[in-house]
C-alpha cells in the first residue's frame, strides 16, 4: 500500500494511501465517542489527537441488528463510530467540488463501509472529492425524551458536516461548494438538514435520492410512542437517562429487535416510521417541509427524484403479498391512510385511478404505497422549493432489475450502484445488476448529471436530453432508464390523487 502524503487538519495529523490514482483516507474521527457519559448527548466535536493518524481503514459501523445477506454484514460494529472517510483526486489548492453522501437504512441500519458507496468512480469521473460518513442508529441516535434528549443521529451528522467544512480544503475540496445527497433515510437526512438552521451555511446544493418528508412526519408522538416502548421493554422507568446508559449496548439492540419485530409483524401504528427525527423546537425548529416553504433552503440548489417501483423492495419482507385480493389491498390501503381521516369512497377513487394502469392488486397496493411514502412526498418538496430557487430538478428512475424477470421493477435503492458507479462483476440480490453495456450507459448518465449538478447546480450534460427545472405549471421530470426522456408531469392522475387525499 502506497501511503499518503500526512495531511494537517484541524483535530490533528493523518495519513491515507494513494490507489487508482485517488487518495483516499479513511475512518476519520470527527467527534468523540458517544460513550459512557456521552452516549444519550449531543454530539461533542473530535478533540485534537496526538501523532500521526492511520487511516487507511474503515471505523466500525453503528451499532445494529445483524442482517444476513447485507453489504456491511460482516463489518466491526461499535457505539464509537463517528468516523468519515475521503476520496479526493488530490490534497491540493484546487478547490474541487464536494459530495457528502447520507446513507440510509430507515434510521436503524446501515453504514460507510458498503462498497455500494466506494467513492473512487465518482471521484475519478468529476475530479471531485467524496466524503462518506457514520451517523448513530437507533435508539441510540434518535430516542426523544421531550427537553432530555433529541436528534442525536442529526446532530452526528451536523458535526460531520462541519468538519468537513471546515477541513476538506486540506483535500483539495471547496468549503463554499458542498452537496449533501443521500438515499432513503439519508435523503430524509438531507431534507431535515435543510431545514436547520444551523446547517445553512455549510450547505450549496442538495440531492434527495427516494426520501423526503411529508406532514405526517417528524412529529413528536412517534418518538414517544418509541421511546417508551424502549423503557418498557426493559423495565425501566420511562425518562430515566442515567438507568438506561448503564444497560449493556447488546441488551438495548435486543429491545430495539423486539419494536422492530412488532412494527413489521405486528398492530403497531403503520404511520409511524422506526424511531423518526423529531420536531424538537430547538434543532429541529419547525416541520422540514414548512421550513422550506419558509425559505430557509432558498440559497440551495436541489435535485430530488424516486424510484418508480420503490415499494417492492419492502414487499420482499412480506412475500404473501404476492397474493393479496382487492379486499384486502382495500384493507390495507384503509389502515395507511387511516391519518387523513378519509371516506370509504375516498379509497376506493384512490383505488381506481392506480387500476386503470395495473393489472393486479400487488402492483396496485406497490404503485400506491410507492407514491405515498417517497414519490408525492419528494413532489411536496420539489414544489416549495422551485418557488424559491429556479436551480430545482425532478427525476424518475425506471430501470427494472433483471432479478426475478423484472419482477421487482426500478426497486427501491437500486440507483445507488448508478450513482456511485459501483455495479460490479455479479448480482447483488435485486439491488446491484451485474454491469452490462446497456446499464453501464445509464450509470455514466447518472453519475454526469450528479456530478454537474454538484459543480454548476446544473445536471445537464451532452449525454441526456435537456433536463428542464421543475416548476409547478409543467412539472418537467427526466425519466432515466434504458431511454432517457423528458416528460410533463407523469402520472399526472395519480398525483391529483394523492394531492386530493393527503392534505
Amino acid at each position: 500500500m502506497k501511503k499518503s502524503e500526512i495531511i494537517k487538519t484541524t483535530t490533528g495529523k493523518l495519513r491515507g494511501y494513494i490507489e487508482n490514482g485517488l487518495s483516499v483516507f479513511k475512518g476519520i474521527h470527527y467527534a468523540q465517542p458517544p460513550i459512557g457519559d456521552l452516549r444519550f448527548k449531543d454530539t461533542v466535536e473530535k478533540e485534537p489527537w496526538e501523532g500521526v493518524l492511520d487511516a487507511t481503514e474503515f471505523g466500525p459501523i453503528p451499532m445494529q441488528p445483524i442482517i444476513p445477506g447485507s453489504s456491511t454484514e460482516n463489518h466491526p460494529q461499535s457505539e464509537d463510530c463517528l468516523t468519515l472517510n475521503i476520496w479526493t483526486p488530490a490534497c491540493d489548492n484546487e478547490k474541487r467540488a464536494v459530495m457528502f453522501w447520507i446513507h440510509g437504512g430507515g434510521f436503524f441500519y446501515g453504514g460507510a463501509p458498503s462498497p455500494f458507496f466506494n467513492g473512487r468512480f465518482l471521484s475519478q469521473r468529476g475530479n471531485i472529492c467524496i466524503v462518506t460518513f457514520n451517523y448513530r442508529l437507533g435508539a441510540l441516535g434518535n430516542l426523544y425524551i421531550p427537553d432530555k434528549v433529541s436528534n442525536l443521529g442529526f446532530m452526528d451528522q451536523y458535526t460531520a458536516l462541519k468538519w468537513v467544512y471546515d477541513n476538506i480544503s486540506y483535500f483539495g475540496g471547496d468549503p463554499a461548494n458542498i452537496t449533501i445527497f443521500g438515499e432513503s433515510a439519508g435523503s430524509t437526512s438531507v431534507c431535515t438538514l435543510l431545514s436547520m438552521p444551523i446547517t445553512k451555511p455549510l450547505i450549496r446544493r442538495a440531492i434527495c435520492q427516494s426520501g423526503a418528508v411529508d406532514s405526517q412526519g417528524h412529529q413528536a408522538e412517534g418518538g414517544i410512542f418509541y421511546s417508551e416502548k424502549l423503557f418498557n421493554i426493559l423495565g425501566i422507568k420511562i425518562g430515566d437517562i442515567n438507568t438506561l446508559r448503564e444497560i449493556s449496548v447488546n441488551k438495548l439492540m435486543e429491545a430495539e429487535e423486539k419494536i422492530r419485530s412488532e412494527r413489521i409483524w405486528g398492530e403497531t401504528k403503520p404511520d409511524i416510521p422506526w424511531y423518526p427525527p423529531t420536531i424538537d423546537g430547538t434543532k429541529i425548529p419547525e416541520h422540514p417541509l414548512a421550513a422550506i416553504k419558509n425559505h430557509v433552503s432558498n440559497n440551495i440548489d436541489l435535485l430530488i427524484g424516486t424510484n418508480l417501483n420503490e415499494w417492492t423492495f419492502f414487499s420482499m419482507l412480506n412475500p404473501q403479498l404476492v397474493n393479496i385480493d382487492w379486499d384486502a389491498l382495500s384493507k390495507y390501503i384503509t389502515m395507511s391512510f387511516s391519518t387523513f381521516n378519509l371516506e370509504k369512497k375516498q379509497i376506493e377513487k384512490i383505488i381506481n385511478v392506480y387500476k386503470r394502469s395495473r393489472n393486479t392488486p400487488f402492483e396496485v397496493m406497490n404503485a400506491i404505497y410507492t407514491d405515498l411514502a417517497f414519490r408525492y412526498p419528494s413532489i411536496k418538496i420539489a414544489e416549495a422549493q422551485s418557488k424559491n430557487n429556479g436551480n430545482t430538478y425532478m427525476y424518475l428512475f425506471t430501470y427494472k432489475t433483471p432479478v426475478q424477470r423484472e419482477f421487482y421493477g426500478a426497486t427501491h435503492a437500486l440507483e445507488i450502484g448508478f450513482v456511485f458507479g459501483t455495479l460490479g462483476d455479479e448480482d447483488f440480490g435485486a439491488w446491484a445488476p451485474k454491469r452490462n453495456e446497456i446499464n453501464s450507459k445509464i450509470s455514466e448518465q447518472m453519475m454526469d448529471s450528479w456530478i454537474s449538478f454538484a459543480k454548476t447546480g446544473d445536471p445537464n450534460h451532452e449525454g441526456i436530453p435537456k433536463w428542464h427545472s421543475y416548476e409547478t405549471e409543467n412539472r418537467y421530470t427526466i425519466l432515466l432508464g434504458e431511454d432517457p426522456k423528458i416528460e410533463k408531469d407523469p402520472f399526472r392522475a395519480e398525483r391529483l390523487v394523492m394531492q386530493e387525499n393527503t392534505k
